[in-house]
Parts: C-alpha cells; structure tokens; sequence
C-alpha cells in the first residue's frame, strides 16, 4: 500500500507538471485543491479527497520530503497492522485533516487553496512513534535516536511554523493530521476509553506503583484499540 500510494502521488505531481508549467493550466489544481469557499458554495466536496493526492508543481521539495516520510515510517506501520487497516487509517487522517483546513479556512482564509499529503504524513509520524516509542532511527543516517525524541522534530517544526505564521505552510493540516492520528492509534477516540484513562488517571494518584509496564506501543491490533 505504501508503494502504491507513493506511484500514485508520484504520478499526480508529474500530471499537474506537465498541465501547469507546458499546457498553461491551472484548471486541475483549482477544482482538485482544497479551498474552503469552493467546498461551500460550489459543493466541490471532492476537494476533502483530492486534495490530499496533489503537491505543489513548483516546489519539488514538498512532494519529496512528504514520500520520504510516508516511505520512513508507513512501511512499519503497514506491516504491522496489515495493508486494509493502514489504508483506512491514512485515509482518515488525509481527509480528517481536510475537514479541519475547511472549517477553519471558512473562518480565516476561505479562498486560499491547500494541497498535499501533510495531514496524512503526520499522521502517521506520530502514530509511528506512539506505537514505536523506543524503536531507534538514524537522522541522517548517522545519529541515532529514539522514536519518541525524533517526533518532536517534525512535530516542532509544524508548532514553530504556527506560531510565527509561517506562510505557504498549512498549519490546520498538519497540526490536525496529528490530532487525528494521534487519537486513533492511542484509541483515544472512542468515548469509553477516554474515560477509562482518566479514571485510570484518578485512581493512579491514590497509588503506590512498584513496578510499571514496560511494553513498546499499544497493545496488538494497531490503531483500533
């Protein structure tokens, strides 16, 4: 699956290339791109889909960091919860974190576009390192470092970029990408379990712990937990 998303996201990026840079079109960007005013008032609801499949056509760099990520990290995630279930859950934080941007770009900037994988991608960076806190990586090959301190880079860049306004950068995706990925591999998205924790949580204070968990992730079963 993570193959075939990474052909298909290649093929999109070379698709818009080619209509944008020699046929002079920008017509597949502007129906296929998120951009809120047209989600609400031309009911252009397909965007909260497709927007997730295209990159800009100008910056390289932003359709390269997303496959690398996607190839770093969605490979272990697929592995271990098989194909059907990674796919469901890439989708839900694609397009959750296109119901974000929407609602918030009504609110803020309803005529600017958004594409790219981001929300998805951060999804699974985060889901990746909850479910792997221990599991050790390489930052440029060289220097390594744990899954839970690693995250913390991405995820420092994406609070650092809202916070200085960063512009061209979707701060509602990305930031919503992880929200959303996040509750899904804790499964802290079900109700019932929420409130099991913070009882969890109440009662722990009360207590003395001898000995703690020491597991690596979320029980087996992935995300659905």
């Amino acid at each position: 699956m993570v193959k075939r998303f990474i052909i298909i996201n290649a093929g999109v990026w070379l698709a818009v290339v080619i209509a944008v840079n020699w046929m002079g079109s920008v017509a597949l960007v502007e129906h296929l791109a998120l951009t809120p005013f047209r989600v609400a008032n031309n009911f252009e609801v397909w965007q909260l889909f497709t927007y997730m499949w295209l990159h800009s056509p100008t910056d390289f760099m932003h359709i390269l960091l997303n496959l690398l990520f996607l190839w770093m990290f969605g490979g272990t995630l697929e592995a271990t919860w098989g194909s059907k279930a990674f796919l469901r859950f890439y989708m839900y934080c694609g397009v959750g974190a296109g119901m974000i941007v929407f609602i918030s770009g009504l609110l803020f900037s309803p005529l600017t576009p958004v594409l790219g994988a981001s929300g998805a991608i951060y999804g699974i960076v985060v889901a990746w390192a909850i479910a792997f806190p221990n599991r050790v990586i390489y930052l440029f090959g060289v220097f390594p470092m744990k899954g839970k301190h690693f995250v913390l880079i991405p995820i420092g860049f994406a609070v650092l970029d809202f916070l200085t306004r960063a512009q061209g950068v979707s701060h509602a995706a990305h930031l919503g990408g992880m929200a959303i990925g996040a509750l899904l591999v804790t499964g802290y998205w079900r109700p019932d379990k929420a409130k099991r924790r913070l009882k969890y949580w109440w009662l722990r204070r009360k207590l003395h712990t001898i000995e703690g968990d020491k597991r690596d992730g979320p029980p087996g079963g992935g995300y659905w937990h």
